[in-house]
């Protein structure tokens, strides 16, 4: 009887076991949060959370980097922050036979008086992308003084519209935008019927050379179309894009403004294009397919 109880005993040892070990887990964690929310200590961002989260990052072009940019902080809400500096690590996990990845910073500190650090992701292709091929990458920030924390994010991109990418570059205090758009297509259509072509019909460069500059003028790789509000944001009226493009307009406080602006684009070449802010102190920088909604709005045909 004896012998009979004792492996009773070790039966339900092995079967509490896991249940034990979970519990600790459960135990050490709840004391640890509870340490931290104690001692006010909070290591938080804007996009990475603990545990992990995924974003999908659509009409990627494939051709050029991309950037997504996140925050690291060190409040839970606008009144209670961290009672002291944070000290944090930051990598990026990534196909380096695809892409490059690279960090605006791999470790810092966040001050008890800045309670933000800015933090930029640039992921460059080193292989040719097709439409709807995607890459994967995961950040990671690690909290390592005066607790440890850890908070990450996988960020899939996918390309939408190959060889068409396009980045508004912005800073807070400026008075103005660029927004600029890359093409790196190598091809051309008629977008108006002239000559053997009809609208739509593809043009080769060979045959594109030859034609005269009136011809030329009814031919684009792409067509580029980007709307804005301008009640935020004012297209610079003094830029040449206005010589080829078509526009609306729109009345703010009296007067007509540009709300939207077609135009064509030759193939392998990027334009630049400046608006006026009517706020500086907004930062209004965006990569193409980033998360979030860019100030002006991006469409393409090709």
């Amino acid at each position: 009887m004896n012998r009979r109880r004792r492996v009773i005993f070790l039966v339900m040892i092995i079967l509490l076991l896991p249940l034990s070990i979970t519990f600790s887990r459960y135990v050490i964690e709840s004391v640890k949060n509870y340490l931290m929310v104690a001692n006010n200590f909070f290591f938080n961002s804007d996009k990475l959370v603990e545990g992990g989260i995924t974003y999908g990052i659509n009409n990627w072009g494939g051709g050029t980097y991309i950037d997504v940019q996140f925050q690291l902080n060190n409040h839970k809400n606008n009144i209670l922050t961290s009672d002291t500096d944070i000290v944090y690590t930051v990598e990026a996990d990534c196909d380096e036979t695809k892409v490059i990845c690279n960090l605006s910073a791999e470790s810092g500190t966040i001050q008890v008086a800045e309670k933000t650090d800015d933090l930029l992701l640039r992921i460059t292709p080193i292989v040719e992308f097709n439409d709807n091929d995607s890459i994967s990458v995961t950040v990671t920030a690690n909290s390592t003084s005066p607790y440890e924390k850890e908070l990450s994010a996988t960020f899939v991109v996918t390309v939408g519209r190959r060889g068409i990418d396009y980045e508004i570059r912005d800073s807070l205090g400026s008075p103005y935008l660029m927004f600029i758009v890359t093409n790196s297509l190598e091809t051309y259509k008629a977008r108006e019927s002239f000559g053997n072509y009809a609208a739509g019909d593809p043009v080769l460069f060979a045959d594109y050379m030859n034609l005269s500059d009136a011809d030329k003028a009814k031919c684009a790789s792409i067509v580029v179309t980007l709307s804005f509000n301008p009640n935020t944001v004012i297209l610079d009226t003094t830029s040449d894009i206005l010589n080829d493009a078509t526009y609306t307009t729109t009345t703010y406080q009296g007067i007509n403004y540009i709300n939207q602006i077609t135009f064509g684009m030759d193939k392998l070449m990027s334009k630049e294009i400046r608006f006026y802010k009517r706020n500086s102190d907004v930062n209004y920088s965006y990569t193409s397919g980033s998360v979030g909604n860019p100030v002006i709005t991006f469409s393409a045909v090709s």
